[in-house]
Order: structure tokens, then C-alpha cells, then sequence
């Protein structure tokens, strides 16, 4: 295998790659354009090196199948650490699904098979806006808005922002006043009915809320 095919290769998984990351960058999601990136150059790179090692031996389909297997075992260990579990809700099952993915495309890349690999990243992107849509049609998901006053603290709506995060809320807008001891913080989301049930009850827990008022 020469210089340049190498080359040529890793070059596709960055591009495939980004793209992916591309779209889950644009979702705010834990793992974005460079994560995926890396995941796609490093699973194709582990493909390339097999294809080296294993070079001119009868064992090369075997053992190439065992790196495969190897490559896709341990990007477990990376999804795993994008999914976070927090008052009965889980998030980043996706997330950690579009990394084992990447990591599968980026051993495509590395084998060879390169309008398989094109045609599985648009399946891949498609899936992930066209689904995405789908999801939130069917969902019915309202637009919520919340008015807070709160006593005054530089923590309180860091706070609130991770209490968002862990509920999967994702703020379309937020507004924050200081008036005395007091903050008022307004809150602008797309949510279902049931997450924003949650994510009310939580803030209710939360320390130094005084009012909610939603419309």
C-alpha cells in the first residue's frame, strides 16, 4: 500500500468524519466535529495498519477480522462515557450509537470500500436530521416559556443550565436580570409535555427558586 493511498484514506475519514460531526456539533451534542473526527481517522488508520502487518499472509482475512472486532469492542468504552444517566432519565444513547457507527465507517474507509463508506455517511446524516424531525412531530412537543425570580447567586443559573442538561431540555433562549437580591431569568424551550413536567419539578427542588410563572 502506497504513501498516497494511505493518505487518500485518512483524508476521506476526515471528511466523512466531519460531517457527521458536523451534525452532531449543529445538536449541541457531548460529541461533535472533532470527536468524530478522531474516532473515524483512528478506526481506519487501525484497518490500514492491519492491512500492513498482515501484508503478503495467508492469515490476513482472519486476523483483519479480529482487529475489526477489537476496533468496534473498545469505542464501547468512549459511547459509554457519552451517556449519562440522572434522575431516572438517560441521555446520549445516540450519541454513543453515531460514535460506534463512525468508528464501523471509518473501517470501511480503512478496507478499501470507498462509495460504501459515502453512501453509509449520507444513510448515517440522514438518519440523524431526517429522524430527528420525525421525532419531533410525533412527540408534539410545545414551546415553553418560564419566568423565575430567584435569589441573587452567581451559581444559580449555572445550576439551572445543568439541571436542563440532565433533564434534556435545550434552552432556545434565556434572559437574565439582576434586581437587588433578586434574579429574574426567563426561559424559552421546545419540550414535551411529560420533560417539562420533569424539568418544573426539578426546579422546584432546586435552592432559591421563589416564583415560576409559565406561558
Amino acid at each position: 500500500m502506497s504513501i498516497m493511498e494511505v493518505t487518500l484514506k485518512l483524508l476521506l475519514a476526515v471528511a466523512l468524519g466531519g460531517l457527521i460531526g458536523l451534525e452532531r456539533e449543529s445538536s449541541q451534542k457531548p460529541a461533535g466535529f472533532r470527536t468524530n473526527i478522531l474516532i473515524c481517522i483512528g478506526s481506519t488508520m487501525m484497518m490500514i495498519l492491519s492491512q500492513l502487518l498482515f501484508q503478503g499472509k495467508d492469515t490476513i482475512s482472519s486476523d483483519m477480522a479480529r482487529i475489526c472486532a477489537g476496533v468496534i469492542a473498545g469505542i464501547g468504552f468512549i459511547g459509554a462515557g457519552t451517556i449519562i444517566q440522572a434522575k431516572g432519565i438517560v441521555i446520549g444513547l445516540t450519541s454513543a450509537a453515531t460514535l460506534w457507527v463512525v468508528a464501523g465507517l471509518g473501517l470501511v474507509i480503512g478496507a478499501g470500500h470507498y462509495l460504501i463508506a459515502i453512501i453509509f455517511t449520507i444513510i448515517i446524516i440522514l438518519t440523524l436530521v431526517i429522524f430527528r424531525q420525525l421525532e419531533a412531530l410525533y412527540l408534539k412537543k410545545s414551546l415553553y416559556h418560564y419566568h423565575l425570580k430567584t435569589k441573587y447567586s452567581k451559581d444559580t443559573l449555572i445550576n439551572i443550565k445543568k439541571l436542563a442538561f440532565h433533564e434534556g431540555i435545550k434552552f432556545k433562549e434565556i434572559t437574565h436580570r439582576e434586581e437587588g437580591n433578586i434574579s429574574s431569568i426567563e426561559l424559552s424551550f421546545p419540550a414535551t409535555e411529560e420533560k417539562e413536567q420533569k424539568f418544573k419539578w426539578s426546579l422546584l427542588n432546586l435552592d432559591g427558586i421563589l416564583e415560576i410563572k409559565i406561558d
